[in-house]
């Protein structure tokens, strides 16, 4: 049996690269998934730091209070004329957030408390958070300072009001905030797992079935379990190479690529991509198992890659998921494929305590689906309309 599965096994791995396209487009996106990725980090990075260094803020009615002009002049701010229809450029996001002073606001501001606006559209992701947070901050500095002047001139202590003074003690560490911005690089990596063993996991299955060629292989005199171990020997193959490029990727752009912005929050040690290399080579088989049963239904290859398609959607939105109802770690998402892996790279990249069992319980899981996968699908090519129906 063990030649069998090896002999199926290079076959199905020389019949898939012969389409050099194919093959060569999943493995030059694997390998380059890591550098696009932290490139468009670095960018995002680059552009939020270059907003909150300009100190640049847009200020309507900057005439009615020379007080907060004052201020902003003391903070080194720079004041900014918004342009006249602001309101509806921020709602189509094309324009920070402004600051409105009304005309009114020197009467009231000499005899109690006066407002001002601060315009903004927090349902886009371009709205300007960061010229948010300084308008905010540099308020309420303006607000406290304000405040102050008034109790010395009345002849009270400012720190009469300061009943309680907050310090903050910040626990993170730099990689538990540099893991919070990066989750999304365990997310894609996983995700690629999936992706790229699609092709072959549906051409040795669906594939088959559609050009006619799966009745004569079934007539050769071996065990359909043999045959089916050794496509998906190839499929797992295929899948930790994908795996094994994607980080590839990663580690070349990290160590020989200048990202300075990333360089001093992200810094993976040999021992961390171990782990990486571990959680991954299970979870890639598995995905290769459960698409090569979903295929087997497929009576084309398209019919196949729509019922894939949903496995994949399916996988991708647990993470998000998990994000959105903002989970705890907890033992049960080991059990979960993509739930544990990226629950386990994650805490690596934190740098937190990672132990045996959150290696071995998701090794488990991923070696249970491919043997069930493999059992099910030697079943299935018992079945007259598994193997003839291709209508």
């Amino acid at each position: 049996m063990l030649a069998t599965i090896v002999t199926v096994c290079k076959k199905e791995l020389l019949d898939h690269l012969r389409d050099r396209r194919t093959a060569a487009m999943i493995f030059f996106l694997s390998i380059a998934m890591g550098p696009l990725l932290l490139f468009g980090l670095t960018q995002f990075i680059a552009s939020v730091e270059k907003k909150a260094e300009a100190r640049e803020v847009y200020v309507q009615g900057k005439d009615n209070s020379p007080e907060i002009v004052n201020y902003f002049a003391r903070q080194d701010v720079t004041i900014k004329d918004p342009k006249p229809d602001f309101r509806e450029l921020i709602k189509n996001g094309k324009h920070d957030p402004v600051l409105v002073i009304p005309k009114e606001f020197a009467e009231k501001f000499s005899t109690g408390t006066a407002q001002v606006e601060l315009v903004f559209d927090d349902t886009r992701q371009d709205s300007g958070k960061v010229s948010i947070g300084v308008l905010r901050r540099l308020m309420l500095g303006f607000n406290a300072e304000a405040s102050t002047q008034r109790l010395i001139a009345r002849g009270i202590s400012p720190q009469l009001t300061r009943v309680v003074d907050v310090q903050d003690v910040n626990l993170g560490t730099a990689a538990q905030r540099a893991a919070g911005l990066l989750f999304i690089i365990p997310w894609i990596t996983l995700l690629g797992c999936v992706s790229g063993v699609t092709a072959i996991a549906i051409d040795v299955t669906a594939g088959e079935r559609e050009r006619g060629s799966l009745e004569p292989l079934l007539m050769n005199p071996v065990s359909r379990a043999g045959l089916v171990t050794g496509k998906w020997l190839a499929v797992a193959l295929y899948g930790l190479t994908v795996a094994t490029l994607t980080m590839c990727g990663f580690a070349l752009t990290l160590n020989f690529v200048p990202l300075p912005n990333l360089a001093s929050v992200l810094s993976i040690s040999p021992a961390q991509y171990f782990g990486f290399a571990i959680t991954m080579f299970s979870f890639a088989p598995a995905m290769g198992a459960l698409q090569m049963l979903i295929a087997t239904y497929g009576r084309t290859y398209k019919e196949a890659q729509t019922y894939v398609s949903y496995l994949i959607m399916a996988v991708s939105m647990a993470p998000a998921i998990s994000m959105l109802a903002q989970f705890k770690d907890a033992t049960w998402q080991l059990f979960v494929p993509m739930l544990g892996q990226l629950m386990v790279i994650t805490r690596i990249l934190r740098g937190e305590a990672v132990t045996t069992i959150h290696y071995l319980l998701p090794f488990a899981i991923n070696a249970t689906l491919c043997l069930v996968a493999v059992v099910l699908i030697s079943k299935l090519l018992t079945k007259e309309k598994i193997i003839f129906g291709r209508a």
